[in-house]
């Protein structure tokens, strides 16, 4: 974090260009003092002021944990450096498979940044927003680098001829050398932020945790009683990958799902099933509270313009829609274990529409019920703004 000093000025009776000169110059000098952080912090080094901080935290804890245990209790001495010991090699892992994803995922960005075509670049960026999670192996890089070789002379020589041929060739083989090198740097960048989340978790009891999550706030709208759905909802849209994907969106609503720790959020484009462990025990005596920075898993995504039918039954939201308009997005680990939200294509759909079904469980009938009467509303005003076409089904149809 960086901290800028308050300023303090007394007896101020001055013009305002000696105020602003002494503003210019105060913060300048704290910038400037606080500048080493700023690049401390580049993924591209490696991230050494986060290293330093987790090393200088795990050698705190192996020096300072053995000597509270003895002040309580003799026998309390094995304990002691047993946790100390403990906190020393988790936070010294953490810190040094976190430098190599820093670095690793930098270097793969400024390798595809620099040699590979807007194509590659565009198929990088969904893998990132969680499109698409397969990535190809090295040798089918290294294949595709050797086609390039082959097929870049073709293209520059089209393009700009004779010259087109050199440039051609130089960029074929980077691409040879430079495929493989971003297959091999992503897929260790992918092995060293798995160890990194493992070690993770061994830091779990030395976190603080915040009583709730930060309200939202607006100018054009007044200071309204805190709501842990509303501010779940708004936490989601700022920080599900990354913020990036999701920025743009318009909470209309964030209703809990029946099971622990899953919210169904709406915008007013998108349906998004997400969940976070750390809100598992929401609302029960045992909730610790929300950690500094929870982990949203999007499980599911729906756009609004593909729902084609919406009802409610016994608590349950079931939505059909139709998959070729839509991003259906299942988590497959998720997939693995039964939750509230069961999706399920139907295939034998008199039809010639590809369908799925997603229902969403509720604790009680009124809050499905809410959600559902807000939903029809939000597809309603989506049809008024010109969404495409609408595909409308028959009750019958829908089995």
């Amino acid at each position: 974090q960086i901290h800028l000093k308050q300023l303090v000025i007394t007896h101020h009776m001055a013009s305002w260009e000696s105020i602003q000169e002494i503003l210019v110059r105060h913060y300048i000098r704290q910038i400037l003092h606080e500048m080493y952080k700023v690049f401390g912090s580049a993924g591209v080094i490696g991230n050494p002021m986060g290293f330093a901080r987790s090393v200088g935290l795990g050698i705190k804890d192996f020096l300072s944990v053995p000597a509270r245990s003895v002040l309580q209790s003799p026998a309390g001495l094995i304990t002691g450096m047993a946790q100390g010991t403990t906190s020393l090699l988790s936070n010294t892992v953490y810190a040094l498979s976190d430098a190599a994803t820093q670095f690793s995922r930098s270097a793969h960005k400024g390798i595809v940044a620099l040699t590979f075509d807007d194509h590659a670049v565009a198929k990088m960026e969904k893998q990132q927003k969680g499109i698409s999670s397969h990535s190809k192996g090295v040798i089918n890089e290294f294949f595709e680098g050797l086609t390039g070789l082959l097929q870049s002379p073709i293209k520059g020589a089209e393009k700009h001829g004779l010259p087109g041929v050199l440039s051609g060739i130089a960029l074929g083989i980077t691409g040879l050398v430079a495929r493989p090198a971003a297959s091999i740097l992503e897929i260790t960048g992918k092995t060293a932020q798995s160890i990194r989340n493992r070690s993770k978790l061994h830091q779990m009891g030395l976190q603080r945790f915040r009583v709730r999550l930060p309200r939202p706030l607006s100018r054009e709208l007044p200071l309204r009683p805190y709501s842990w759905e509303e501010a779940v909802g708004t936490s989601i849209l700022a920080e599900a990958d990354g913020g990036l994907k999701l920025k743009d969106e318009i909470l209309v609503m964030c209703k809990a799902l029946k099971q622990g720790g899953q919210f169904v959020v709406i915008t007013e484009r998108l349906i998004l099933i997400v969940s976070c462990s750390c809100l598992v025990d929401l609302g029960k005596p045992e909730f610790p509270g929300v950690l500094a920075d929870p982990e949203w898993v999007i499980e599911a995504e729906i756009g609004m313009e593909s729902v084609i039918h919406a009802d409610t039954a016994g608590g349950v939201v079931h939505i059909v829609g139709s998959s070729s308009d839509t991003l259906l997005r299942q988590n497959q680990q998720q997939l693995k274990r039964g939750t509230g939200t069961r999706g399920k294509r139907g295939n034998n759909s008199p039809t010639p529409l590809p369908l799925f079904q997603t229902n969403l469980e509720f604790t009680c009938e009124e809050a499905a019920e809410n959600l559902l009467q807000v939903l029809l509303s939000t597809i309603e005003k989506g049809k008024e703004q010109g969404w495409g076409c609408v595909y409308l089904l028959h009750q019958s149809n829908l089995k």
